[in-house]
């Protein structure tokens, strides 16, 4: 078994829909929902820390980038 720490968000985001048993018709909406929710938790982290991580000032890599877009 493979740990999740390679893994992108996106991916864990796509599996935790499919396997949530959501409808097809329904699933684009359910992964927006959860980038809309991990967007806003990534947000919050950023307005409460008090010193910025040096990787939150910005993307180093495609999957980052996934993470803001």
């Amino acid at each position: 078994m493979s740990s999740g720490i390679g893994i992108s968000p996106s991916v864990m985001i796509n599996r935790m829909v499919h396997e949530s048993g959501t409808p097809e018709a329904a699933s684009l909406a359910e992964v927006a929902k959860l980038r809309m929710r991990l967007a806003q938790a990534q947000a919050e982290e950023l307005a409460t820390s008090a010193s910025p991580e040096p990787a939150a000032k910005g993307p180093a890599n495609g999957a980052e980038v996934d993470l803001f877009v």
